[in-house]
């Protein structure tokens, strides 16, 4: 194969894979999302972890963006309130000359679905509950006889 053939033919493969692409704009995950749900913002590796990063909208306020698997992330919860349409979500870069950059998302209709793990612990909590009143109960009636 010549030097031309070679070139093109890597050049079409780091495109295929991405690697031509520019790096994502601040990344929320899920994508569209409900109000009252947990999301995560993240930089998309755009920021340098050394000089740290916030996000901003309307959805969620002003959160701290800490050093993550995916660059600078954060967890955070979409204002309940939160009507459906499309919202910005804006993240600055720390430093003097940070760099900022957004990504628009979606508030679809409807209500966040699941079971947070406060909701999941106080459920267990009555079951365990539940169960050893059972036990008691039992455990008396049985002595009685």
């Amino acid at each position: 194969m010549n030097a031309a053939r070679t070139a093109a033919v890597a050049v079409l493969g780091a495109l295929t894979l991405g690697l031509g692409a520019p790096a994502a704009a601040a990344l929320v995950e899920p994508d569209p999302m409900a109000a009252g749900q947990r999301v995560t913002v993240s930089d998309g590796r755009r920021c340098p972890a050394d000089r740290g990063a916030t996000a901003d909208s309307t959805l969620f306020g002003s959160v701290v963006l800490e050093p993550a698997a995916r660059g600078m992330a954060a967890d955070t919860t979409v204002a309940r309130g939160a009507a459906p349409g499309r919202y910005r979500v804006t993240i600055a870069c720390g430093g003097s000359r940070g760099a900022r950059f957004s990504e628009t998302v979606t508030v679809r209709d409807g209500r966040a679905e699941g079971v947070d793990a406060s909701q999941a612990a106080g459920g267990l909590t009555l079951l365990a509950l539940a169960g050893g009143a059972a036990y008691l109960l039992r455990r008396n009636t049985t002595a009685r006889s």
